[in-house]
């Protein structure tokens, strides 16, 4: 069959659209106007009993999520407020929408995170309050804890980011020296009818580490965030006031408590994202094989872990493609501009070189982000070093300086999609032609 790369991201991009939650939320949230009540994946919550209907949001997904439900709500909704990444607007004024930083926070963080609490504080008792969460909610709902300046917690922050440790060992920390994480919010909240609905971008969806849970009451021990910060030699790197908090709370474990009338909900996953792409690659004539679990760890363990699934297929003539999910880690050692999935299609560009049958790799930010970057990710395949070898680009040269996304610029394959509005990781295709 003929495929190419650009086959390949017209296929991603096509999935993206199909998980939008403007796209799947309608499906997972019925509203029953005769019984006045939501039934939310398969549960019913009854809204006959409530003194108003809120809405509240945070992360890279609020402004389509609040969109999808203030539709399904329609006149039943009171009003809202919402945090987002982007400067858009909503197509109803009853939302304010709020601006703040991603993926390093800054005084538009703290600002928004405490504006929010003022309006969730002025929401009358036993109002039901739809409380929208996705992934980037870590940075855009951020207020430090006291004796933190913003600027400390952002340096902390970007150090976590370069370190190479895990999403939900960054969570830990950020939660451990925050005033709103690890269910904090929930104090503010009491006097609601408090429905989480949560588009989920962490490996294991568990609430705690999705956006740091605000909302999701949880315990840690402070001793488990010194190992993290010992584990990934951070702690030379970190501002005084961040250490400073760390070690007086040294010997405690925090535990924050729930409050009557919560229940919570996961209305989209990279799984979902994964079968979507399934479904949409198997129609391209593709036999399709989707990875067991989300993956969570270091790329390099990744490369090898996608190279290995790999290699007992490639003797077979027949065409497949593998999909796989989740997200990576890398250790940031050099200056050069790039993110997890630009560097890891470099990495597997590197890989593919050495196989002589044709091979299309593409890894890509479902939120249509990568890093610092204007770029989602980025598309190889086995020709791609030795392209690169002719236009005098070293691959090598640009993988240790972790500069990914020059190498794209120069060579080609670059996915460029703008921020998506959704966040369920990343998604990574590999199509054995």
């Amino acid at each position: 069959m003929y495929f190419s790369q650009s086959d390949a991201v017209e296929l991603f991009k096509d999935c993206l659209r199909k998980i939008h939650p403007c796209e799947c939320i309608p499906s997972k949230i019925k509203f029953n106007r005769a019984s006045n009540s939501l039934i939310i994946n398969d549960d019913t919550v009854d809204l006959n009993r409530s003194n108003g209907i809120y809405l509240i949001g945070m992360g890279k997904a609020s402004v389509p999520m609040a969109e999808a439900l203030s539709s399904i709500l329609d006149e039943k909704l009171t009003s809202g407020m919402i945090i987002s990444p982007e400067k858009s607007g909503i197509a109803d004024d009853k939302i304010h929408i709020l601006h703040s930083s991603h993926p390093i926070p800054d005084q538009s963080s703290v600002d928004a995170a405490e504006q929010l609490i003022r309006f969730v504080r002025s929401i009358p008792k036993g109002a039901t309050l739809f409380n929208l969460i996705s992934g980037g909610t870590s940075s855009l709902f951020c207020k430090p804890a006291d004796g933190i300046s913003v600027d400390d917690y952002a340096i902390m922050v970007e150090q976590l980011l370069k370190s190479g440790a895990s999403i939900n060992e960054i969570n830990l920390v950020r939660k451990s020296v925050s005033a709103v994480k690890a269910g904090r919010f929930l104090e503010h909240l009491h006097h609601t009818i408090l429905i989480d609905l949560i588009i989920s971008d962490v490996p294991d969806n568990n609430p705690e580490n999705i956006g740091s849970g605000p909302t999701t009451a949880q315990s840690f021990s402070y001793r488990e965030v010194f190992n993290i910060l010992d584990r990934y030699n951070l702690k030379k790197d970190l501002p005084d006031s961040v250490i400073s908090h760390l070690q007086r709370h040294s010997d405690e474990i925090f535990k924050s408590k729930e409050i009557d009338h919560h229940r919570t909900y996961t209305l989209i996953s990279a799984k979902e994202a994964a079968e979507v792409a399934a479904a949409i690659i198997q129609k391209r004539g593709f036999e399709v094989i989707v990875d067991d679990t989300p993956w969570a760890g270091p790329i390099d363990r990744f490369v090898q872990h996608i190279i290995t699934k790999a290699e007992s297929l490639l003797p077979d003539t027949a065409p497949v493609a593998l999909i796989f999910y989740g997200e990576c880690t890398v250790q940031v050692s050099g200056t050069g501009k790039g993110g997890r999935n630009q560097e890891l299609a470099l990495r597997m560009a590197d890989k593919l070189s050495d196989c002589d049958r044709d091979l299309i790799f593409l890894s890509g930010g479902t939120d249509g982000v990568d890093g610092p970057t204007d770029a989602a990710g980025a598309v190889v395949n086995q020709n791609t070093k030795r392209v690169a070898k002719s236009m005098n680009a070293d691959l090598n040269s640009y993988l240790m300086n972790n500069d990914s996304y020059h190498f794209f610029e120069k060579v080609g394959g670059h996915i460029k999609t703008g921020p998506t509005g959704n966040n369920v990781m990343d998604l990574q295709l590999l199509f054995i032609l």
